[in-house]
C-alpha cells in the first residue's frame, strides 16, 4: 500500500512529515511554522532521516526551530533530537524512561534485533523541559496544546499535540494508521483503546499518526480501535482456557488485519493483555519482557514472505 509522503501542508503553517511504509523505526513527524519561529514534533531514527526532514523544512521556511516536542520516549521519535538545535520537551515519564534506556543501553539491543536498520547518528538526548499534564505554546496566531493522555496507552508518557483552530492533531504512536499494526507492549491495551476514543472526541478534521498515512477524518482511529478490541477479546478467550501468551498469539486468526505490516506485534500486544488480565496495573513493566521480545522475533521470522 502506498500513500502520500514527504512534507504535507495540512493548514497554513501546519505540516505533517510522512515517511513511507511506517514499519519498525520509520516514523512520522510534524512542523508548525509560527510568525517568529518554528516547532518540530518528534525527531527520527537516524541522521539521514533527520537531515532529509530538515532539508524539507528549509524549503518552506527559514524560521528558526525553537522547540521540539517529543510525543513519547521511543527512539524512532527521539534519537535525533540533538540535530535540531531546539529546546526539547516531553512528559516527565518520557524523560525518565529515556534516562533508564541510556543506563542499560537499549539501543544496543535494537541493533542486534534489527541488523537491517541504519542507526548511524542516533543517540539519546533527555529533554530540557518536562511537564506532568499539559503545556500550551503560542506561535504567532497559532495556539498549540500539548496534552498528556492521562494513563498508560502506547507508553506511560504519551502526549498528543492539538492545534484547535486548524482542527489538526498529531497523535504520536497513540495512533498507528492502517496498514500499520498498533503496538502496546510498553503501555496498555485498555488504555490504548481509551486513548483512541479520546482522540476521536476531539472531533478534529485531520489526525497525523506516529506511523502510516495522514487520516482525514476519524476512520484510522476506528480501524486501530477495531484491531485492539479484537486482539483483546481473542486473548481473553485463550487466557481463560489457560494458554500462554505466545500460544494465544499463535492461535489468533488476524483475519481482516492479516495484511497489516509488522503482524508480529500481536505477540507483544497479547502479552500486554495477559498482564492486565492477571490484575497488573496498566503500564506495569513486564517481568517476562525478554521472552516476549524473543517470541515476537520468532513470529516475525516465521512470517517473512
Amino acid at each position: 500500500m502506498e500513500w502520500q509522503t514527504g512534507l504535507i501542508e495540512l493548514d497554513k503553517g501546519i505540516y505533517a512529515y510522512i515517511q513511507p511504509r511506517g514499519t519498525w523505526f520509520i516514523a512520522n513527524a510534524g512542523l508548525i511554522v509560527g510568525r517568529d519561529f518554528s516547532i518540530v514534533i518528534d525527531s527520527l531514527t537516524n541522521e539521514k532521516m533527520a537531515m532529509d526532514f530538515l532539508s524539507s523544512i528549509r524549503k518552506v521556511t527559514d524560521k528558526p526551530i525553537r522547540f521540539l516536542i517529543n510525543t513519547h520516549y521511543h527512539g524512532d521519535h527521539t534519537w535525533t533530537n540533538h540535530l535540531f538545535n531546539a529546546v526539547t520537551m516531553a512528559h516527565v515519564n518520557t524523560r525518565r524512561l529515556i534516562e533508564e534506556e541510556m543506563r542499560i543501553n537499549v539501543m544496543g539491543l535494537y541493533e542486534k534485533l534489527f541488523p537491517e536498520i541504519d542507526f548511524s547518528g542516533a543517540k539519546y538526548t533527555p529533554q530540557g523541559l518536562v511537564f506532568s499534564e499539559s503545556l500550551i505554546l503560542h506561535a504567532g496566531d497559532k495556539t498549540i496544546e500539548i496534552k498528556y493522555i492521562g494513563y498508560p496507552a502506547h507508553t506511560v508518557g504519551d502526549v498528543y499535540v492539538h492545534i484547535p483552530d486548524s482542527r489538526v492533531v498529531f497523535t504520536g504512536d497513540l495512533l498507528f494508521a492502517e496498514p500499520c499494526t498498533p503496538f502496546v507492549l510498553f503501555g496498555s491495551v485498555s488504555g490504548s483503546i481509551e486513548a483512541l476514543d479520546r482522540l476521536a472526541s476531539l472531533n478534529a478534521d485531520i489526525y497525523v499518526p506516529g506511523h502510516g498515512p495522514v487520516s482525514y477524518g476519524r476512520k484510522a482511529l476506528y480501524r486501530a480501535r477495531d484491531y485492539l478490541v479484537y486482539i483483546r477479546d481473542e486473548a481473553w478467550r485463550y487466557f481463560k482456557e489457560g494458554l500462554s501468551f505466545n500460544e494465544a498469539a499463535l492461535r489468533i486468526d488476524l483475519m481482516e488485519f492479516a495484511n497489516w505490516y509488522d503482524k508480529e506485534r500481536i505477540v507483544g500486544n497479547v502479552a500486554r493483555a495477559y498482564s492486565e488480565f492477571s490484575g497488573e496495573k496498566p503500564g506495569t513493566p513486564l517481568q517476562n519482557l525478554n521472552e516476549v521480545i524473543i517470541k515476537m522475533n520468532e513470529y516475525r521470522i516465521a512470517h517473512i514472505k
